[in-house]
């Protein structure tokens, strides 16, 4: 009689377990050449993004100049891609095997992580988006201020973390999902049980993907509309010749600047839903093709982590410069007496009142622009002295 007692409870709590391993699409089975690459893939994505990403927090805490609202979001970003690249370095290990190689809790940590900085990722984007537009089209020193003061920025910041550990948290707390190995895709993620798999992998795409693409399309629509317009007006002002040449210069100027920095961060959004869209219009899917190829594409998102610093080092004006200071140890030539003495004897060749309207009008058209954008103030100078003399 003990022994058939025995026998039922050994074979419902194998029931049971079936039941809640069990999934709807079809086991997939994956050659060791192919893990092997995607595995490799991994590795090196992660290592790039690892050394990149810090080099971006160093450029930013280095270089007085990169210290702006701005990059104070490109910092988060880059935090929330150094731990991607982690999480990514670790995921390259559990896809080698068909078992799980690391620890069961280590990998619910894994699966915790990732949901967090994919998701502060996006939001970062967002976060940054709505930023360059309220600092290209707001022209009102006070209005760009309000919006953008250290608390608010410090609250922003929060909440892009904030939103994806709540997502992240529902596993933890409720039956709605369960973080751990998920053995279809052999990564750390969260399980494809045929209870729960498809409202969890909705509600994900569904928090992190939608409403935040919208906001980013729209952003950049308006600052592309804001550019082509405010380029009309001063090719106008040109040829009707309404302003001086010192202030058409310096407008060109500021206006190049403005958008080479939002260029570059429009081509960052722009990677990143390349690489993040694959991912989330499978994710989900009960088939055989999507449950091969959506490791392939959880590799490509992870792999968005380590292109960001890519972008920045060879397309950001400000910090291809200051990467080259970090390093390679490069410091700020500072001005010694003789250089001061040839800038001051240049100066004097010119006519008193005409140096001394020019460069009174510069520098207040200059320290305006620089106080409403958080703009280089010397950079600025540099650029119109050398416009000037050309």
């Amino acid at each position: 009689m003990d022994y058939l007692l025995n026998d039922s409870f050994v074979n419902s709590s194998e029931m049971v377990d079936n039941f809640l391993n069990s999934t709807d699409a079809p086991i997939v089975l994956r050659s060791s050449a192919e893990r092997q690459v995607i595995s490799g893939f991994l590795f090196l994505t992660s290592a790039v993004g690892i050394l990149g990403n810090t080099a971006v927090v160093a450029a930013v805490l280095a270089v007085k100049t990169l210290q702006t609202t701005t990059n104070a979001f490109v910092v988060n970003l880059a935090v929330a891609d150094f731990l991607t690249c982690v999480d990514a370095f670790l995921q390259s290990v559990a896809f080698l095997s068909d078992e799980l190689l690391l620890p069961y809790w280590l990998c619910q940590v894994m699966a915790f992580g990732i949901l967090i900085c994919i998701g502060c990722s996006v939001n970062t984007l967002v976060a940054i988006a709505l930023n360059r537009l309220v600092g290209i089209t707001t022209t009102a020193h006070s209005g760009f201020r309000k919006l953008y003061t250290p608390f608010k920025i410090s609250f922003m910041i929060v909440l892009t973390w904030g939103i994806p550990i709540a997502v992240a948290t529902i596993p933890l707390v409720s039956d709605y999902g369960e973080l751990g190995y998920n053995s279809l895709h052999n990564t750390c993620t969260w399980r494809s049980n045929r209870a729960y798999q498809p409202r969890y992998s909705t509600l994900v795409a569904f928090v992190y993907f939608p409403v935040q693409f919208v906001m980013l399309f729209v952003s950049y629509l308006k600052i592309y509309l804001f550019v082509r317009k405010t380029t009309r007006s001063t090719l106008r002002q040109d040829r009707a010749g309404d302003a001086s040449a010192s202030n058409q210069i310096l407008q060109k100027q500021l206006l190049k600047r403005q958008v080479a920095v939002t260029k570059n961060l429009f081509i960052v959004v722009c990677v990143f839903l390349l690489c993040i869209f694959p991912y989330f219009a499978l994710l989900g899917l009960p088939s055989a093709l999507v449950a091969r190829i959506l490791p392939i594409a959880s590799a490509i998102l992870m792999a968005n982590s380590c292109i960001n610093p890519i972008i920045y080092g060879t397309k950001h004006p400000d910090f291809r410069k200051a990467f080259a200071r970090v390093l390679f140890c490069r410091k700020k030539t500072q001005s010694t007496p003789q250089t001061q003495s040839t800038q001051e004897t240049r100066r004097s060749d010119l006519p008193a009142s005409v140096s001394t309207v020019k460069l009174t009008s510069s520098i207040s058209n200059v320290q305006l622009y620089a106080e409403n954008h958080e703009v280089d103030t010397c950079e600025l100078t540099r650029n119109t002295d050398n416009s000037e003399q050309l």
